[in-house]
């Protein structure tokens, strides 16, 4: 059997009902909603990574907990936890900078860091695009911000591939704090948005 719990009201299921697990998650869903939280034998799976976990057959007597939020509410608050990440990231790039200067290996963790958080901000950037009926033309003050963003971002790789890594520290310290703008203004236009079609 498959012990389901979807936001609180629990299920079972033969664990032979569904081929994989995304034929069990398409049927468990709750439409318009976004899943928040996952657990699967008492073990947090990160929403982030679903997809990896797409193909996984059931071997039985799995429990399984799902929570949904709905999607707006959801959305604020990950977008007022991005502001205060941004706060952080700008305080946290100077130091950054300098391990990279000195060569150290922790400046290697921080890079990949770096770009998966960068990758990160795009996805959401897309998602807020999708969910608020907007695109970016709609924003004029980011038109000269998308540009300086784009061309710091393709200096930053272009150092990486050199190993120029006093250009990548001095890039990374002046340079991304003014480039990453793009995304707070973004986000806060968004912002403003989401919260006028919540009330």
């Amino acid at each position: 059997m498959i012990r389901v719990i979807v936001n609180g009201k629990m299920t079972e299921y033969d664990d032979k009902k569904y081929n994989n697990f995304k034929d069990f998650y398409d049927d468990n869903k709750i439409d318009r909603k976004v899943l928040t939280e996952l657990i699967v034998n008492d073990t947090v799976v990160p929403v982030s990574k679903l997809d990896d976990i797409f193909s996984a057959t059931f071997e039985g007597d799995e429990t399984i907990i799902m929570n949904f939020e709905e999607l707006i509410p959801f959305t604020l608050n990950l977008l007022s936890n991005l502001m205060k990440y941004f706060g952080r990231f700008e305080d946290a790039l100077p130091d950054f900078a300098k391990h990279i200067r000195s060569g150290s290996s922790e400046s290697i963790d921080g890079l990949k860091n770096l770009q998966e958080g960068l990758k990160a901000l795009e996805v959401m950037k897309t998602n807020l695009f999708a969910l608020t009926g907007t695109q970016e033309g709609d924003f004029s003050e980011l038109e000269d911000k998308k540009e300086k963003l784009q061309q710091t971002l393709e200096n930053i790789n272009y150092s990486i591939d050199k190993k120029d890594w006093a250009e990548l520290s001095h890039l990374i310290e002046f340079d991304l704090m003014d480039a990453v703008k793009y995304y707070k203004i973004l986000f806060s236009k968004a912002e403003e948005i989401l919260k006028q079609k919540k009330s």
